[in-house]
């Protein structure tokens, strides 16, 4: 099996394992509940969002280095997998061979929720199918010569992780793009190059895509570039005549920004999730994505990148951009880097994602007006 078909295999059963958590009762009520401080667990029944984030990573890791050896030792995630149970245990999260085991382990770390476990475990070691997943166009294997011994992978387990809690839909009146909610969230997954630093393979699952029988229903999207061959699963966009103009980016970032290319006769939209404002992009329902702070990490941004570049486009720093510059977001690694700092791993420049590179120069010259 290609590293491609692997990839897009395990981003379903993170989907499966983020809906789950949503959707099934007893698991539900552990993601919202508020305990009181004489309740709290020091890491982690309060914190099940959480669990529900490593459990993601986990099951990546541990599936992909499976099928792909080479690439065990270089699969990096968001969150930490080590928690500590009510008597002071500290247990790492690990998926073990079979689910009885993966279930008693994470019983442990549930502090005996035997239920909330085996729901858990079974999900972890279900068989996904292909052919079960919601793609845009249906899935030929490709046949990718790919350097294994070169690359690594970023994983986002639930990016948007606020909207994962707190559910709901608010969609705006611009190209279907939602503000806020659960649409806004997915799971991302980059595969990159860690000599040059360039994104290879990006897959961006998006869990809760539409909704059949008062049940979530998701959709993944997948690129890859790598020596000037590209392959997509989003069909070419149409022909639009309609001239708009759509930038989505953070509700918290500059009004003085904003404003700017208000002025400049584009239409802004705001809504939540790194990932999601990418996906957005590379769908055509925006234009660009950007963002001037540093809030975004690598894994935020590797699986979207490889999607773009597939496409066309790519993502750059929005300082340099701001400079003219077109420096492309680089995930080389830095040998020097200490595990634990993630600083190490911000995107500090902000980005600039797009498309079209017609497009990115004319933005260009707009934010040079605005050094």
């Amino acid at each position: 099996m290609s590293l491609l078909e692997s990839l897009i295999q395990v981003s379903e059963k993170a989907a499966n394992i983020a809906r789950v958590c949503r959707q099934n009762e007893h698991l539900f009520k552990l993601l919202i509940q508020e305990k009181s401080e004489e309740e709290k667990n020091p890491r982690f029944v309060e914190d099940f969002k959480t669990l529900a984030d490593v459990l993601i990573q986990e099951t990546i890791k541990h599936d992909i280095g499976n099928k792909h050896e080479e690439l065990r030792e270089h699969i990096k995630g968001e969150e930490s997998n080590v928690f500590k149970n009510t008597v002071g245990e500290s247990v790492v999260v690990q998926v073990q061979e079979d689910e009885y085991s993966t279930a008693s382990l994470l019983n442990t770390v549930l502090n005996g929720d035997t239920r909330a476990a085996e729901l858990l475990a079974r999900e972890v070691h279900r068989n996904v199918s292909v052919e079960d997943i919601n793609l845009p166009s249906p899935f030929v294997p490709v046949d990718l010569e790919l350097p294994l011994d070169d690359l690594g992978i970023w994983i986002d387990p639930i990016d948007s992780t606020a909207e994962y809690i707190s559910g709901g839909q608010v969609p705006t009146t611009v190209r279907d793009i939602h503000a806020s909610g659960l649409s806004c969230v997915t799971v991302l997954i980059g595969v990159y190059n860690r000599l040059t630093g360039e994104p290879v393979i990006g897959i961006v699952n998006q869990p809760f895509y539409s909704v059949h029988n008062a049940r979530w229903c998701g959709r993944c999207v997948w690129g890859f570039s790598y020596n000037g061959v590209n392959h997509y699963s989003i069909p070419e966009l149409p022909e639009n005549p309609e001239v708009q103009k759509v930038i989505v980016l953070s509700s918290a970032d500059s009004a003085v920004l904003k404003n700017h290319f208000t002025t400049a006769g584009y239409t802004l939209v705001e809504a939540a999730g790194a990932g999601y404002k990418c996906l957005c992009v590379a769908l055509g329902s925006a234009d660009a994505y950007l963002l001037s702070k540093g809030t975004t990490f690598r894994w935020d941004t590797c699986g979207p990148h490889a999607l773009l570049l597939a496409l066309g486009g790519g993502i750059v720093s929005y300082t340099q951009a701001q400079k003219g510059e077109l420096d492309s977001i680089s995930y080389a690694e830095d040998g020097n880097a200490v595990k634990e700092d993630i600083a190490e791993w911000c995107n500090w420049d902000g980005i600039v994602a797009y498309r079209n590179e017609e497009f990115l120069v004319e933005l260009i010259e707009v934010l040079r007006d605005t050094v």
